[in-house]
């Protein structure tokens, strides 16, 4: 939340806000709201546990997290994108085009995108799974055997709903990662190639822009990956949930504060805050 206080004391300032502030924005928000939804889906489950069975409040929360997920998913893609076309200098007539269209798509885009995030949640709210699970449950409490069958089978059909809902975003963020890098890659070798550019300001950025969308690419795959196994059957019998969590969380969080760790304006306004939570503490 440093980064979407930092954006709007800017926008306060200059009354406007540039196209990346806008979609980091978006996307801070989004994970915010994400690592709430599963904060409070871990208290319920933890110390009201009877809530769990409610019919309405089981699948109100199931579909709000995923929808979270989902959109943080597509505006990482969004912004993955919005840095290819404004790095990459290909001269293909969809290149040219986004490049000088950008800054007017992206809130269409982003507006897309949750809807296509609230489609995609929406199987995520059938009652059919949790019914199947609490029938399961009671015909064969005796049997761990059936009981863990029937809940790989019910969590492979979630886990499906689930691939085709999160793949399709993060194929095309690896796409773009990829010609990104690839871009920045063969730039950085030409520039090198040249003795006095050496120590170049520009090589510099490059180096840092290359870094930080390696690091992106790398943390997003871990973050699908660790959804992944917590939509599967792999995990549901884990002893440490909290533990997985945890887990779940770490990517975003890592990328976040890298995020606000290579910006100078991010990182005053972290030491400030930390300041006055200190003196208020």
């Amino acid at each position: 939340m440093i980064i979407v206080a930092t954006n709007v004391m800017k926008w306060k300032r200059l009354k406007s806000l540039q196209t990346c502030d806008k979609i980091l924005s978006s996307l801070a928000i989004s994970r915010g709201l994400y690592f709430l939804c599963i904060i409070i889906q871990n208290t319920i489950f933890l110390f009201l546990p009877w809530l769990m069975q409610n019919n309405v409040l089981l699948p109100i929360l199931s579909i709000l997290l995923m929808f979270i997920f989902y959109s943080s998913l597509w505006i990482a893609t969004i912004l993955c994108v919005f840095y290819c076309v404004k790095i990459v200098t290909y001269n293909y007539k969809l290149f040219v085009f986004l490049k000088t269209r950008i800054s007017t798509i992206v809130p269409w885009l982003i507006q897309v995108s949750l809807l296509i995030s609230l489609i995609s949640s929406l199987p995520f709210g059938w009652q059919s799974s949790g019914l199947r699970v609490q029938i399961a449950l009671n015909e064969s409490i005796e049997n761990m055997t059936d009981y863990r069958e029937v809940v790989a089978e019910i969590f492979l059909s979630r886990f499906l709903v689930f691939a085709l809902g999160s793949y399709p975003p993060f194929m095309i963020f690896c796409v773009a990662n990829f010609l990104l890098i690839h871009f920045l890659l063969m730039h950085t070798r030409r520039m090198r190639s040249n003795a006095s550019h050496v120590q170049s300001p520009n090589l510099q950025s490059h180096f840092s822009a290359l870094k930080s969308m390696s690091l992106f690419s790398l943390l997003q795959i871990m973050f699908l990956i660790c959804t992944s196994l917590s939509m599967s059957s792999k995990l549901f019998f884990s002893k440490f949930p909290i533990l997985i969590q945890i887990i779940l969380c770490s990517p975003p969080t890592f990328h976040s504060l890298y995020m606000v760790a290579s910006s100078s304006e991010l990182r005053n306004i972290l030491i400030l805050t930390c300041l006055c939570v200190f003196r208020c503490s």
